[in-house]
């Protein structure tokens, strides 16, 4: 084989692989997305909103990899929220 036809091969197959990680971690991502939905429905209050959200980043921060601790977030996401 030569030159081209080796590096076109190996690129070609890292990109594919690359791609169908992204892919996984989107369907992960997106069913996590569905478990903090769920907390939410089971919540009757807004101090609940907050106990299921603080269990919800609890049980999936480490495997996520936020940026932010779940009280960052919070705040973040209410920050332009009128009362």
């Amino acid at each position: 084989m030569n030159y081209d036809v080796i590096k076109d091969a190996v690129l070609a197959h890292i990109q594919s692989v690359f791609e169908e990680m992204e892919q996984e971690m989107a369907m992960s991502h997106q069913e996590k997305y569905a478990l903090l939905e769920d907390a939410f429905e089971n919540a009757t209050d807004a101090a609940e909103l907050r106990v299921a959200f603080d269990q919800w980043y609890a049980d999936h921060a480490a495997e996520i990899e936020f940026e932010h601790e779940a009280h960052e977030l919070w705040d973040m996401a209410l920050g332009n929220v009128e009362e």
